[in-house]
């Protein structure tokens, strides 16, 4: 009995000395402030920089019993030069993609160039850049603790959507209407103040014009991502899965991104 109460009483001693010793819980609102700097810095931060990387997209339809009925998977190489995204399609379903699926994603990929390309509008391209300060104070945060992922010490917080003024729901689009649902947990760099992890799901379910269109009753997301070597941090995971009703159909859906096989170098003036 007694060495066992000397085990417990040098773990109780060991797990104080490292509360006591390691950095102080901070405010949320500081948190979330040192993340809204570094957002913005980012296009500074991309000027004379570039990486090529691999994205795979995984499209998924289940079944009532959770099976897969349907599955597409698409293949691209993406390209970013000074911020700004390229993105080919070379593969679909394992194989050479059609012609006219290729210049469709073509299209796709000039029209948001085009659109997203000038000054001013680097935040809101496609990518972790659409999470801007605008995104981030529509939410209220609550500090939750430190966690290690990969080595590096993250600051946890929960997040949920602040309450909607008076008269405001009826006005809100259907992305504002979705945001206004939203709860989860990100993780921050406690160093660096990059966005490392994203959980999220809805509150409660979701409808549109009344459920009568369509309802989504679950949804969850998961954005993850990582520290290259030479110090960039990129995308890794994009995860989303939802369940619900459209019209009279049971709707379940589930898409996963992955980017990997990171190439970088630096770029030239201009």
């Amino acid at each position: 009995m007694g060495l066992r109460w000397c085990f417990l009483w040098l773990w109780m001693g060991s797990m104080g000395w490292a509360q006591a010793s390691g950095p102080e819980a901070p405010s949320a609102d500081a948190v979330v402030a040192r993340l809204v700097e570094r957002l913005k810095s980012l296009p500074d931060r991309h000027q004379g920089r570039a990486h090529v990387c691999r994205r795979m997209a995984v499209i998924e339809t289940l079944g009532s019993d959770g099976s897969v009925s349907e599955r597409k998977t698409k293949e691209y190489v993406v390209a970013m030069t000074n911020g700004v995204e390229t993105v080919r399609l070379v593969r679909v379903d394992e194989k050479e993609p059609p012609a006219a699926d290729a210049r469709s994603e073509e299209r796709r990929d000039r029209e948001a160039r085009e659109r997203y390309g000038k000054s001013g509008s680097f935040r809101k391209r496609r990518g972790v850049e659409v999470v801007d300060e605008a995104l981030l104070r529509r939410f209220e945060y609550t500090w939750q603790g430190f966690e290690v992922i990969a080595g590096r010490t993250n600051h946890v917080l929960r997040f949920a959507a602040k309450p909607s003024e008076p008269g405001q729901g009826g006005s809100q689009g259907f992305a504002d209407r979705l945001m206004s649902l939203l709860e989860g947990r990100l993780w921050i760099d406690a160093e660096e103040h990059e966005l490392v992890r994203v959980e999220a799901g809805l509150g409660r379910s979701f409808d549109v014009f009344a459920g009568v269109v369509a309802s989504i009753q679950r949804m969850s997301l998961l954005i993850e991502r990582f520290r290259l070597p030479d110090g960039r941090w990129v995308d890794g995971r994009f995860h989303t899965a939802l369940e619900g009703r459209k019209f009279l159909s049971t709707l379940r859906l589930r898409l996963q991104v992955e980017q990997d096989r990171y190439e970088t170098a630096s770029t030239g003036p201009g």
